[in-house]
C-alpha cells in the first residue's frame, strides 16, 4: 500500500465534531437520528447490490411490532440482519477492534438471517453470474488467500497504515477473494466501516447513484477506492448534519 499525499485531518476533525452534536441530542432525538441513518445505510447498502427497497419495506422489516405478509419475511429477514450488523459496527466507535478472521467471519455470521446462521462455509464455486466485474478467487484457493490476509495484519505495514486506507485495503482484498457466495461484498464494506468508526471517522457509505462507479473502481487501482470512499464520508456527514439539524428544528418547533 503506498502512501497518499492527502491530508485526512479536516475528515476525521469534521468527523469528531458531527459526533459530538449527535452527543447533545436527548435520547429521543437520538434515536430518531440512528434509525434514519441506519434505514439509509441499508437502503444504499442493498441498493448497491441490485436490490431497490422501498422506505415503507425497510421500515416494516425493521419494526418488531409491524405485521408483514408471510411472502415478504425472507427479504425481511435480511434486512434485520443487515440492521443488526449495522449497529454493532456503529456501536464499536472509538473501540480498537482486532483484526484477524474471526472478525471478519463474526461480521458474516451477523449479516446472515437467523435461518441460515449455519451457512458460513466459504463458497466451493465459482458464480458465473455476478456483478463484479473483476477476477474472483478460484474456489480452491480461498481459505490460503483468506490466510495471506490475515498474516498482512500481524505485519508493520498493516500497524502504521492509515486507517482510512486500511479499511479500503482489506475492502477491496475481501471483495477480490470473494470468500462467500453471498454477501462477501457485504462483508467487505461493513469491515471498511468498522474500521473507520473505530478510529472515529464517519462511516463510508457508498451512495446507490454511485453504484456503476463504485463496481469499476473495484478493478482498479486502490486510489480510486480511497477517492469514492472518502467522498462517500464526506457526502455521508453533509446528509447526517441535515438530518441532525432537522430533528433539532423539529423539536423547536414543537
Amino acid at each position: 500500500m503506498q502512501p497518499r499525499s492527502r491530508n485526512y485531518r479536516q475528515l476525521h476533525d469534521s468527523a469528531e465534531l458531527l459526533w459530538e452534536k449527535l452527543g447533545l441530542l436527548s435520547p429521543v432525538q437520538r434515536n430518531e437520528f440512528d434509525d434514519r441513518f441506519i434505514m439509509s445505510w441499508i437502503y444504499h447498502d442493498f441498493a448497491l447490490e441490485g436490490t431497490v427497497l422501498s422506505v415503507a419495506e425497510i421500515k416494516a422489516a425493521m419494526d418488531p411490532e409491524i405485521i408483514s405478509a408471510p411472502s415478504l419475511i425472507p427479504a425481511y429477514a435480511h434486512i434485520q440482519a443487515m440492521q443488526e450488523a449495522i449497529r454493532f459496527v456503529y456501536s464499536s466507535r472509538g473501540k480498537k477492534i482486532k483484526l484477524n478472521l474471526d472478525w471478519l467471519k463474526k461480521l458474516h455470521l451477523l449479516i446472515l438471517p437467523d435461518a441460515i446462521k449455519d451457512q458460513t462455509q466459504y463458497r466451493k464455486d465459482n458464480p458465473i453470474h455476478r456483478m463484479y466485474f473483476h477476477d474472483l478467487a478460484p474456489a480452491d484457493k480461498i481459505s490460503y488467500r483468506m490466510r495471506k490476509l490475515t498474516d498482512w495484519f500481524r505485519t508493520e505495514e498493516c500497524r502504521r497504515a492509515h486507517p482510512i486506507e486500511l479499511a479500503c485495503e482489506v475492502h477491496r482484498e475481501v471483495i477480490r477473494v470473494f470468500p462467500w457466495a453471498d454477501l462477501s461484498g457485504r462483508v467487505a464494506r461493513l469491515a471498511m466501516n468498522h474500521i473507520l468508526l473505530s478510529e472515529n471517522y464517519w462511516p463510508s457509505i457508498v451512495h446507490h447513484v454511485d453504484r456503476q462507479r463504485y463496481y469499476e473502481v473495484l478493478r482498479l487501482d486502490q486510489d480510486e477506492l480511497v477517492d469514492l470512499s472518502v467522498e462517500s464520508m464526506e457526502q455521508g456527514m453533509l446528509s447526517s448534519n441535515r438530518l441532525y439539524q432537522g430533528i433539532v428544528d423539529a423539536s423547536r418547533r414543537g
